[in-house]
């Protein structure tokens, strides 16, 4: 307080207006800065921004090297069905088989995955693997080498490279949780890219007259480079995914406008009721409990969507051809459908605008974008051969777009349908899913298909796995509406459960967990009110 003899001294000098940097804002509450005659005090939370800044900067670097990473080993895959369709010969099914030996080698790998990486760690098992492959890669420059020692080595390829793409998936899961959306799907981005990449480039080494061996020795520089790297710039403190504690988001079916983030060992947080779940900042969510039904219908319909996606790249060469389109014209036109098709479909997904396939409370919305863009691509798929010469290009271009967008929204219902602590097992189970289908057979069964019946008709086989795939993502809305806990059908089913918050499997509902989250933030609140009441009391006393 100021005295008469203050007040009447007269007015205080001016004093130099304070600014105050980094240090003085990160020094806590108790600093402050005069701007304009009024104080104002430092906000420890833009500290934590700019101190989180190089931290992002980082991740997506090494998130950078893993695209390219990722877009080397897809590259080896499309040089795969490039020099399959290449390979002179009379039997189509023995060249096409190439294809399907990388299938078998991916199908026993993918089992031992997850044992492997509880037993030795995922950082540890993926180490060992991109080396050992990377070996492999460059047993294709073997000399002379004959049609059934690149079948073994195609084996071994797909053997060493099963554990990538689970191992991608949690990584994302980690470092990726609040730019999931977008980053799940360039990752994904990088399957036809880097294989029709590789499959320009196999053919056109062919047709030029040098030897397809060179295309191998560029992935495998690729793949060194890249891994280096990842290696040198995330070091095992972006790599080694034991590191930290990994929290999950839980969600009803259709929640009331509650949030509940749960860690691993069951222990409720508080989440603010008005998060913005449609924003590009919200975690990843997930259900309380597995949605296997769900989950295996997507899993299936993707698996038949990406089955016509590939199996157009076996057949279209001969299908073309005989069409009257030139080889090099059928080879570009095809790759640049393939590529940017599927690009302006999944910047659909990714932009989120739409769909938001990395919120679960967003599923049935999800799932019914599924169920209409694959119907649109069926339909124009099964015109595709009656078509005059003149439209069959933009028909096809249309129908790859339409299928594009099928791609990125399913792989987010299949990562997020069984909880976060199964990612790398709903990985696994996806990939081996695909590959048991359809990747390791129909190479084969389309070259048998080409040897006994014609390219005709294999081609309408291979346009009838579209149609295939939108049926099934039809019967995943109807299962996603059927196993809803609020549905009228859950209810009649579970009618003669004793205890009406105990879900088919023992364990509690989505909504009970969810309301006991909310209560459990309740008490906490009011426990903390009244601690705070009592030191204001004491402190008062």
């Amino acid at each position: 307080k100021q005295g008469p003899s203050a007040r009447e001294s007269g007015p205080a000098p001016a004093q130099p207006r304070r600014g105050f940097g980094r240090a003085d804002a990160c020094g806590g509450g108790g600093n402050f800065a005069e701007t304009n005659g009024s104080m104002s005090t430092s906000t420890p939370r833009s500290c934590a921004e700019a101190d989180e800044e190089p931290e992002r900067r980082r991740t997506s670097l090494v998130y950078f090297l893993f695209l390219i990473a990722y877009l080397s080993v897809q590259f080896g895959h499309g040089c795969n069905i490039g020099v399959a369709v290449s390979l002179p010969g009379s039997s189509k099914a023995m060249n096409l088989a190439l294809g399907s030996w990388v299938m078998v080698g991916v199908c026993l790998g993918l089992p031992i995955t997850p044992w492997l990486c509880r037993t030795f760690g995922v950082f540890q098992v993926c180490s060992i693997c991109v080396l050992v492959d990377f070996v492999v890669i460059l047993m294709m420059m073997w000399p002379g080498i004959s049609l059934p020692q690149i079948y073994f080595v195609r084996f071994l390829v797909g053997f060493f490279e099963a554990p990538f793409l689970p191992y991608l998936q949690e990584w994302l899961a980690r470092f990726g949780k609040h730019t999931w959306n977008v980053w799940n799907t360039v990752l994904h981005a990088m399957v036809p890219l880097g294989e029709n990449l590789g499959y320009i480039v196999a053919q056109e080494l062919v047709a030029a007259g040098y030897c397809w061996q060179w295309a191998f020795a560029g992935q495998a520089l690729a793949l060194a480079v890249a891994a280096i790297g990842v290696y040198y710039v995330g070091g095992r403190r972006y790599l080694d995914l034991s590191y930290g504690d990994k929290t999950q988001t839980f969600v009803d079916d259709q929640p009331a406008g509650a949030v509940s983030h749960r860690s691993l060992d069951g222990s409720c947080e508080g989440s603010p009721l008005s998060e913005d779940l449609g924003s590009g900042d919200a975690e990843v969510e997930y259900p309380v409990t597995e949605r296997w039904m769900v989950y295996w219908a997507t899993n299936a319909s993707l698996a038949a969507q990406l089955g016509f996606l590939s199996g157009a790249k076996y057949v279209i060469r001969d299908y073309a051809t005989n069409l009257g389109f030139s080889l090099h014209f059928t080879i570009f036109t095809f790759s640049a459908i393939a590529l940017i098709g599927p690009a302006l479909g999944g910047s659909v997904t990714m932009s989120g605008g739409v769909v938001r396939p990395d919120q679960w409370s967003q599923h049935k919305r999800t799932l019914t974008f599924l169920a209409c863009t694959s119907s649109v691509a069926a339909v124009v798929a099964v015109m595709l051969p009656y078509l005059p010469q003149s439209l069959f290009w933009p028909a096809l271009f249309v129908t790859f777009t339409a299928a594009g967008g099928v791609y990125p929204a399913a792989q987010g219902i299949i990562n997020i349908a069984l909880t976060a602590s199964r990612v790398i097992e709903a990985s696994v189970y996806q990939v081996q899913c695909n590959n048991i289908l359809f990747a390791m057979p129909m190479p084969y069964l389309i070259g048998r298909s080409m040897d006994q019946f014609g390219y005709a008709a294999s081609f309408h086989v291979v346009t009838c796995l579209q149609l295939l795939s939108a049926a099934g993502f039809v019967f995943a809305v109807v299962a996603a509406t059927f196993t809803e806990e609020r549905s009228a059908w859950h209810r009649l089913v579970n009618r003669g459960r004793r205890d009406s918050s105990e879900g088919p499997d023992g364990q509690t509902s989505d909504i009970e967990l969810t309301q006991q989250c909310r209560e459990g933030r309740r008490s906490s609140d009011s426990e903390n009110d009244e601690n705070g009441r009592l030191v204001r009391g004491g402190g008062g006393l």
